[in-house]
């Protein structure tokens, strides 16, 4: 019986394609899912949901196979939709027993309309479901992303935005006032919120967001994307004013400038964005007094402080107990009577930002409201600080004790990883050190084996060089224990001559010697005089090519030193001695 032929199917193929290369769905996926939806119509069909049903997928055909075990004749528990009688299983395959399974090919063509369809809603909900679930996967860990996307459709209430395998949606409220939308243009926004219910995933896009100013100050400026600049909060009313606290890590790093940016293009870019929006950086500040003083800008802030019953009755002590726990005390803010409208801002925008980028709750107050109130500015004012002073140490404290509990628990997981280490392994290691060790203490030895298989001989003396030769032997070495002859030639050390009397000895009564009557020549430089004598030496040196002494690199090393310090005691090298200065001299001796 044949299957359902799906290689040349038109209809099957183009699905096919649009499910892989629109809807970026799996085809292996499309496939299993549709094998699914064939078992449970056979099924429904002959109304048996217990049935085993096994569809194959060669790529080409579709072939549907109803699985039965065969039983005894005189079975109590027969179902025909589950078993099969062993007198007709035989009729099939004579080789047959009982409790094989046969399997009965269906042809699908018996199916009607009806269950067709049923198979096409399943197979459209399996599909769904998948793609709902993709998306969710796709987008659940990129919240407050920066995405671009095209504007597909423009509506009273919301703006839906093409971007990557799904449709964004931009709610009214996420839109930044007095903005306009047309479908095709490219939009940036960030991913505010991405949910999942039973129509599907829907991602939430923003431009109203703080964070999407944030994102773009990332986006323009290096010196946050290389972590160097921090944004340590933010604040934004969309449409009319961001408020930006910024910090350096690098002390040579300006925060507030690398923002702006040169001639303020890095921030004139982010303004662009967002239409024209102000946006107001500052510098982070620890203390929370001289930060708030910093988020009313640009009111002149003349004193901050904690509040009290006298400035709020609501406060009460349970209620100032709990807020200092959670280092949340309101705060009042001090500035002079016509600078309030500025500290409090159009429709009170600078107050609200102020509170939102610190987190606190904030009274401002006139000089003049303070007086009457009878409250000690000055006492207030030195409470705080000393108030903030405590509160830095307690953190330095507990950031300092976070590192030693972080330092102990690393050690201890080193300890413990060393503990659990395989000794053995350690062992093996060790061992084959000491077998390298060995392998290159035999390789240094084998030049002095070939030195003792020859014969010891005398090197003769050269009769043109003064020098002495001798046999020298060499230390005994721990290791192999050897005597090796080697020789080693010996310099006479070379001393001064005094064979002329200079004009400062004539002078001084000193006299020659009456047997050297032979003209002084004039010394030549010391390196002309050493080239000329080694010339001559190698010239008269005649080498026996049988024996040549063998000279250890300590012992050279040694031989270089002494003819250094030859060098060096000669009295030719003596810097007070001028030979041009007695040219006079050896001219009348000439």
């Amino acid at each position: 019986m044949g299957g359902i032929n799906l290689k040349n199917n038109k209809n099957f193929n183009e699905g096919m394609r649009l499910f892989e290369d629109e809807r970026k769905i799996d085809p292996e996926f499309v496939i299993e899912t549709l094998k699914e939806a064939v078992v449970k119509t056979y099924q429904k069909h002959i109304d048996a949901p217990a049935a085993k049903v096994r569809v194959d997928f060669d790529g080409k055909e579709m072939h549907v196979y109803h699985e039965l075990e065969v039983v005894d004749d005189d079975s109590d528990t027969f179902d025909e939709t589950l078993d099969i009688l062993y007198s007709e299983a035989v009729k099939i395959n004579p080789d047959i027993k009982v409790g094989d399974t046969i399997e009965n090919e269906f042809d699908f063509a018996e199916i009607g309309r009806t269950s067709i369809n049923v198979a096409k809603q399943m197979l459209k909900q399996r599909i769904k479901e998948y793609e709902k679930q993709r998306v969710y996967d796709e987008y659940k860990d990129k919240e407050y992303d920066l995405i671009s996307g095209i504007i597909k459709t423009v509506e009273e209430k919301f703006v839906l935005v093409d971007i990557k395998n799904t449709i964004g949606i931009l709610l009214k409220s996420e839109q930044i006032p007095g903005e306009v939308y047309r479908e095709g243009n490219s939009i940036k926004t960030i991913i505010k919120e991405v949910s999942k219910n039973s129509k599907g995933s829907q991602v939430v896009l923003s431009r109203a967001d703080a964070m999407f100013v944030k994102r773009l100050f990332e986006k323009e400026v290096p010196e946050i994307q290389q972590g160097i600049v921090e944004i340590k909060a933010i604040a934004r009313e969309a449409g009319e004013r961001t408020k930006m606290a910024v910090y350096s890590r690098n002390d040579d790093v300006d925060p507030i400038g690398a923002c702006i940016g040169p001639r303020g293009s890095r921030v004139q870019a982010v303004i662009g964005e967002v239409k024209g929006e102000k946006i107001d950086v500052f510098e982070w500040n620890d203390d929370i007094g001289e930060l708030v003083k910093n988020a009313l800008a640009p009111a002149e802030v003349k004193a901050c402080f904690y509040s009290n019953e006298l400035i709020d009755p609501e406060l009460t002590p349970e209620k100032l107990e709990k807020d200092e726990k959670r280092n949340q005390r309101p705060l009042v803010v001090v500035v002079d009577d016509d600078k309030l409208s500025i500290a409090i801002g159009k429709k009170g925008k600078n107050a609200k930002l102020a509170v939102k980028l610190t987190n606190r709750k904030i009274d401002i107050k006139t000089e003049s409201e303070i007086r009457e109130l009878g409250i000690d500015v000055e006492q207030e004012v030195q409470f705080f600080k000393e108030d903030q002073i405590r509160i830095q140490k307690e953190k330095e404290t507990r950031e300092f004790l976070a590192l030693q509990e972080q330092a102990a628990k690393r050690k201890a997981e080193f300890d413990e990883a060393m503990a659990a280490a395989d000794t053995g392994m350690i062992e093996e290691v060790f061992e084959e050190m000491e077998e390298k060790q060995e392998e290159v203490t035999v390789i240094e030895q084998a030049p002095k084996d070939s030195i003792e298989e020859k014969p010891e001989e005398k090197a003769e003396e050269p009769e043109a060089i003064d020098k002495k030769e001798e046999v020298r032997e060499e230390p005994v070495r721990p290791e192999p224990n050897r005597e090796i002859e080697e020789i080693k030639v010996e310099k006479k050390p070379l001393t001064p001559r005094t064979d002329y009397v200079s004009k400062f000895e004539e002078i001084a009564g000193g006299s020659k010697k009456e047997d050297e009557k032979a003209p002084v020549k004039r010394r030549k430089k010391k390196d002309d005089e050493d080239r000329r004598v080694r010339a001559e030496n190698l010239e008269k040196k005649e080498y026996n090519e049988d024996v040549k002494p063998f000279y250890s690199e300590e012992e050279l090393e040694e031989i270089r030193l002494q003819e250094e310090e030859l060098e060096e005691g000669s009295w030719i090298n003596d810097d007070d001695i001028d030979f041009d200065e007695y040219d006079e001299y050896y001219d009348e001796e000439n």
